[in-house]
């Protein structure tokens, strides 16, 4: 302790020379108050290296992570404070006396006898009554200067400290912020026998140099959600071993069982029998008609067409179609287009299977309901809008035309959008009939649609209505976004009939719920919320019976109450469904730490939904 005050003397005589001895109370307290600064400072580089040191250990505790947390809050906030308290108090002590004081001079010991204002000398002003007399003193002015300083300024340091070490806990769990707090009040309560004006000036620099650390530990940043979602997830023993794929649910309405993915496709791992192959069959034994539009039930799907070679279909001009088009009878030439039946309907349009001569496959139409300027202006929109998305799992806009320019177009009215046919099976329909999705197959679907709604928005398209019922799930087990029937351009006027609800209230953001605009914050909530969908079987705020209460639970907002309880997946899920979209972690971060979880679980990202590793 001997060799620790003296080292602590020698600061204080360095810090004295940074200081004015004419400003009251004196340099030496000024000087004390600097080294308070300094002492201030050392939880935020507790809290700095901590910040640091989770950027690669990402948001998971384990028993040695714990230790080292609480270890750094122990040593950088509790004892090396109080080894500081202690040995300035030990320095201003011994210089109110008569003996010699180590690390001070003799020059340096006259001038703390030195009288500056009405506190008197400064040695006794620092180094006579301890902070426990200092309570006791006779006078109500100077026991509230005693609270003040005494109690009140270690209460705003452990404010502050506490403020650094949550920003370096961000991303994580909050807990270890208590090693933080709890020892600067600690120090507070064991430098009772200090003296009290050496202990307030120390008290008074500590709560500045706390706060000054906060912006520090701040611009240090989060880690990112790739290395997150990496340490939240179990690193199992063993591969486990394929398991056969649930039986579909029976019609008294059971939970849906698991569909995991080791339960993978016959065709990749080379197992008869397995789930592709019984998904391949099913699609080939069906009759050619899968639902196209996403407002037409739980069926709803596109199919996916062969690229044909040749050029690529354009876009006819707007001014040529539509309202503004001349009006007469219908051409009598070869028919391009030949409908082959109707699939659904939603609020915009009717979409039809149709055969495309010219491309020389099958492609989905979208066709206005009625022939009106205002239906067929958001027709317009929406196909230039997607006609500028390309995307692998996003459906690809092929032309724009209108219907009376073509005779095999006959039962259509106004613009009509061709659109690429995806064969497949839509997420809902797949978890209801086949089951829940595990880790690795939801990581795969919501990677790929981030990745398409990020190249979408990329375009200044926004989606407004991702809903498991918008997914589809190909042959191959690629997920696709399909039917944009409510997409927009960003900042484009909305094109809304009175009383009408632009998205499913189950799977509409608080944001959108009360009254705000869409943003792409907005569809990375709808996605997340989808994709918490098929891993538990519910939306986030559970199914209600009817649009009005959906929409009243959306707008009220809250934490999410149905999330999968065990998915490696649950903190980011969590953080997609704040509240606040600014909160919210961007598309292409969610994109990159499912990948790199993917990998970390010996999984393709870009493998099918429905082949590869059990990811629980």
């Amino acid at each position: 302790m001997d060799a620790l005050t003296a080292l602590v003397a020698t600061l204080l005589a360095r810090l004295h020379g940074l200081t004015v001895d004419a400003v009251c109370p004196g340099g030496w307290p000024w000087a004390v108050s600097l080294l308070g600064v300094v002492v201030g400072l050392l939880p935020a580089a507790g809290a700095a290296a901590v910040a640091l040191w989770r950027r690669r250990i990402g948001s998971r505790y384990g028993p040695a992570e714990s230790a080292v947390l609480a270890g750094t809050g122990l040593l950088t906030c509790g004892v090396l404070p109080l080894l500081v308290f202690l040995a300035t108090g030990r320095v201003f002590a011994a210089a109110a006396g008569t003996g010699p004081v180590p690390g001070l001079t003799a020059r340096q010991l006259r001038g703390l006898d030195s009288t500056v204002c009405v506190v008197g000398a400064q040695s006794s002003y620092l180094g006579r009554g301890t902070v426990a007399a200092a309570f006791t003193a006779a006078g109500p002015v100077r026991s509230g200067l005693a609270l003040l300083a005494l109690v009140g300024l270690p209460a705003v340091a452990a404010l502050f400290t506490s403020a650094s070490a949550r920003l370096a806990l961000r991303r994580g769990p909050r807990w270890p912020a208590r090693f933080f707090w709890l020892p600067v009040l600690a120090v507070a309560a064991l430098t009772t026998t200090v003296p009290a004006g050496s202990a307030a000036h120390l008290w008074l620099g500590a709560a500045a140099g706390a706060f000054l650390g906060m912006p520090a530990v701040l611009s240090l940043g989060t880690p990112s959600w790739a290395v997150v979602h990496r340490s939240l997830t179990p690193r199992p023993a063993a591969r486990p071993a394929a398991r056969p794929a649930p039986r579909p649910a029976g019609p008294a309405g059971g939970a849906p069982r698991p569909v995991s993915a080791a339960a993978g496709a016959a065709g990749s791992a080379g197992r008869p029998g397995g789930f592709g192959d019984r998904l391949a069959a099913r699609f080939a034994a069906r009759a050619p008609e899968p639902v196209v539009s996403a407002h037409s039930g739980p069926g709803a799907v596109v199919p996916r067409p062969t690229r044909a070679a040749g050029p690529t279909p354009t876009l006819v001009a707007p001014g040529v179609v539509g309202a503004n088009a001349p009006v007469g009878p219908r051409p009598t030439g070869p028919a391009r287009f030949r409908l082959v039946r109707r699939l659904g309907s939603g609020g915009f349009g009717r979409v039809w299977l149709a055969h495309d001569a010219r491309l020389g496959h099958t492609v989905a139409l979208k066709a206005a309901h009625v022939r009106d300027p205002e239906t067929e202006e958001r027709i317009r929109r929406e196909a230039q809008a997607l006609a500028t998305v390309r995307h692998p799992h996003c459906v690809q806009i092929q032309d724009l035309v209108a219907a009376d320019s073509d005779p095999g177009l006959a039962e259509l009215d106004g613009m009509v959008i061709v659109m690429e046919y995806v064969r497949g099976e839509p997420l809902g329909e797949l978890v209801r009939t086949r089951g829940l999705l595990d880790d690795v197959a939801a990581a795969r679907v919501w990677s790929s649609i981030a990745g398409a709604l990020d190249a979408a928005h990329g375009h200044g398209v926004l989606h407004r209505d991702v809903k498991p019922g918008n997914i589809v799930l190909d042959a191959d087990g690629l997920a696709h976004l399909i039917d944009f029937g409510i997409a927009r351009k960003t900042g484009d006027a909305t094109l809304t009939a009175i009383g009408f609800v632009l998205g499913t209230p189950d799977f509409l953001p608080p944001e959108v719920a009360a009254g705000g605009r869409a943003t792409p914050q907005s569809d990375s909530w709808q996605l997340a919320a989808t994709v918490g969908y098929a891993l538990c079987g519910q939306p986030p705020r559970g199914h209600h019976a009817d649009a009005v209460s959906g929409l009243r639970a959306a707008a009220l907002g809250g934490p999410p109450t149905h999330l999968p309880r065990r998915s490696a997946h649950l903190a980011l899920l969590s953080a997609a469904l704040h509240d606040d979209p600014a909160r919210r972690p961007p598309l292409r971060e969610i994109h990159r730490a499912l990948d790199d979880w993917l990998r970390s679980v010996g999984a393709r990202p870009d493998g099918p939904v429905t082949a590869g590793p059990a990811g629980r």
